[in-house]
Formats: structure tokens, sequence, C-alpha cells
């Protein structure tokens, strides 16, 4: 899509913006989001059921609703070292390759053809083709472990 020149006339809209917020979350051309609302929702969901593991409504809601934290936390702006919530996040961050919010927030940053941090759920994809770019701000020893951020549901 970044790379690809009939692909990124539809992407090349959602990347005016070089520092993501969430109000800009959805800044797209209709293609894209067309795209983004029915058609990878309807391809996760035909090839689950491909490979032998189809859904029911309620399991695809769940993981809709991940995806959509995973966005939403990607375009927030925010500087704190947040994951999306992956039971191998202990694993990916031994080889560098879990995701932050930074990570979105500097792939926004370069366009067509010099962009980088492509994954949205995690950087190991990144780390084996060569795409990971240094953080700048939220790198390990610029993040003060000690200070949590709660967020309470209730």
């Amino acid at each position: 899509m970044h790379t690809v020149e009939r692909l990124w006339q539809y992407h090349r809209t959602h990347h005016l913006t070089k520092h993501p917020n969430p109000l800009l979350t959805l800044y797209a051309d209709t293609e894209q989001e067309l795209f983004d609302i029915a058609g990878i929702p309807l391809l996760a969901y035909f090839t689950m059921k491909f490979i032998g593991f189809p859904m029911g409504f309620y399991e695809w809601w769940v993981c809709h609703q991940y995806i959509v934290w995973a966005e939403l936390a990607g375009h927030s702006g925010l500087r704190m070292a947040a994951t999306p919530p992956n039971p191998f996040n202990w694993l990916l961050r031994m080889f560098a390759a879990e995701l932050i919010i930074e990570d979105h927030d500097l792939h926004h940053r370069k366009g067509w053809k010099t962009s980088a941090n492509y994954g949205k759920q995690t950087r190991l994809w990144d780390r084996i083709f060569g795409t990971c770019r240094d953080r700048v701000e939220c790198y390990h020893a610029n993040i003060e472990w000690n200070e949590q951020v709660t967020m309470p549901i209730f």
C-alpha cells in the first residue's frame, strides 16, 4: 500500500496527518474506509472459516473490538509505553518486537516509499524485513517503568 502507486492513491489521504490524534484516526479516502470497515473484517471471517476456525458473531465482535482498540491507541498521539493486549508481549519484548503507541506515530511521519513500522499488532515482521524504525521518545532507557498509568473500566 505504501509502495504501490495504485494503492497509495487511496491511502495517501490517511498519511496527510504526520502526528496522528483520535480525531484523525478515520481520516481517509472513501475507498479505504470501505475496505477497512467491511473488506478486512470479511476477509478475516472467511479466512478463519476456510482454515477450519469459523467464528460466530460474538467471537468476531471480541476480535473486532481488539482491532478497534489497537487502531485508536495507535492514532492517539500519547507518549506512553502501552501495547495492544497480547499474551506474547514478554516474548516480543526479548526481540524488541513489541508494538507501542509511538511506533505507529513514527510510521505516519514518512509517506510514499519511505515509511516504516508497518505492523499494527507487533513489530515482528518489521524486524524480520528491516522496516523497523528506532523509537525517538519511548526507547527502553527513557521510560519511567515505576510510573504506572491506570485505565479504570468503571
